[in-house]
This record gives structure tokens, sequence and C-alpha cells, in this order.
């Protein structure tokens, strides 16, 4: 089997995480291509901002939707690629052993934490946060927290590849303008996601009505707490920024 054949084998054994990969690829060729300030240095961060980067003053002044639309905007081809690499080496694992959307909540909702944690770090500073670090931390360490619970499966656990996630997407952190804040709360948002998925699954079965039940609770209430917290720093009406 050819390299080619291989990537499209796994490609359809992990549908979603070949998908999230296909969007953020063409959410960067697609902006590039319809606007030519990504090309400008001195217009970039207009650029950024534009097309959906996220900016605290400007999402807690009701353009909330920056925290998700953040997730698919990435600064640079490598930022895109390191970005891209990581969720695919430890994305088709994690895949695999949960249901599909547990998957994606663990990903999106991951990812709006980190945002949200970013945007509250940042609130007295215009910083400029864009990329899927924050989700694709939560998938990797959704899948430690998986390996942790299910130890007798540990060794079936590709550790090389989630080693090599994690500096891919962590070791951003060591470079200049980059988001930690967004990091560790995508990190901790996945693990603890991740834990209680994973003693759920393993205690009700992968396919139990009570799994799903509490999953989705668990999913529900993780999402009031995002609202909460978006809703308890959104600033008044008098000192909102217009862009």
């Amino acid at each position: 089997m050819t390299i080619l054949q291989n990537l499209i084998y796994l490609g359809r054994q992990a549908k979603i995480t070949s998908s999230l990969i296909v969007i953020n690829i063409a959410w960067f060729v697609i902006s590039r291509l319809c606007d030519s300030r990504s090309f400008v240095d001195s217009l970039k961060n207009l650029f950024l901002v534009d097309w959906g980067a996220d900016v605290s003053q400007l999402t807690f002044s009701g353009q909330y939707w920056r925290m998700f639309t953040s997730l698919f905007m990435h600064v640079s081809l490598s930022h895109l690629l390191m970005n891209m690499i990581a969720l695919w080496s430890v994305g088709i694992i994690l895949e695999k052993r949960l249901p599909k959307f547990v998957f994606i909540g663990i990903y999106f909702l991951s990812g709006l934490i980190s945002n949200l944690v970013s945007d509250i770090a940042n609130l007295d500073r215009t910083v400029i946060s864009c990329g899927a670090s924050g989700a694709i931390l939560g998938v990797i360490t959704a899948l430690l927290a998986y390996s942790l619970v299910n130890r007798a499966n540990l060794k079936e656990m590709p550790i090389n590849a989630i080693i090599i996630s994690l500096l891919l997407t962590a070791g951003l952190g060591l470079l200049p303008g980059i988001n930690n804040m967004a990091h560790l709360g995508g990190a901790v948002a996945g693990f603890g996601l991740g834990l209680v998925v994973s003693l759920l699954i393993k205690w009700f079965g992968y396919s139990s009505k009570f799994t799903v039940l509490f999953i989705c609770l668990l999913f529900i209430v993780t999402i009031w707490c995002i609202y909460m917290g978006y809703v308890h720093y959104e600033l008044p009406d008098n000192l909102k920024y217009h862009y």
C-alpha cells in the first residue's frame, strides 16, 4: 500500500478529523485568495480580524461568534501545517474510540473554552488570537484522559504520536506572540471532558442510553458555563467597541 493509499484509508476511517483538516485548509486558502491584505505585513492584523480572529474587546462587545470563527483562522502556512499535523496525529486515534458527536463536542468545546479563557486574560489589552491550537490540545489531553481511564489498553496507545502532537502544538507557545492562555484553557477543558466521557463509557458502555444521556448533559452544562462566563465579562453598552 502506497503512502497516498494509506492516507486515503486513514481518512475514511477518521472522517471527522479529515473534515476538520479540510475545512481549516480551505478557509486558509479561500481567505487568502479573496483578500490580498494577507500578503502585506502592515495589513495582516486587519485581515485576520476581518476574517474572524478573536479579539477580547470585540468579542465581549457582542461579537461572540469570534470565539468560534477564530478556530479556523491561522496566521501563516507554518502555523496551519503544525496544527493540522498535530490534529491528524491524535485525531485519528481518539475518533475511533469515541462516538462521533462526542469527538466533535470535545474539539469545539475545548476550542471555545480556550478562546474564552484567552479573552478574559487579555481583556485589558489588545491581543489578536486565532488558530485551532486550543481545540487540538483539548483533543490531545482528552486522549491522555482516555488512556488513564483505560490502562488495560494503554499499550495500544501510540504514545509517540501523542508526544509529537503535544510538542507541535504546545511548542508553538515558545514562539513570540503566541497565546499560551488559550493553550492552557483548551488543554484543561479537553482533559476534563475526556476524563468524564471516558469514565461514563467505561461504567455504562460505549452505546448505552445512559452514556449518551449523561454526555449530552455534560455538553449542555459546559455550553451553559461558557455562556455564563461570556455574559459575566460582556462589556456594557457605553464601553462596547464597534468595528
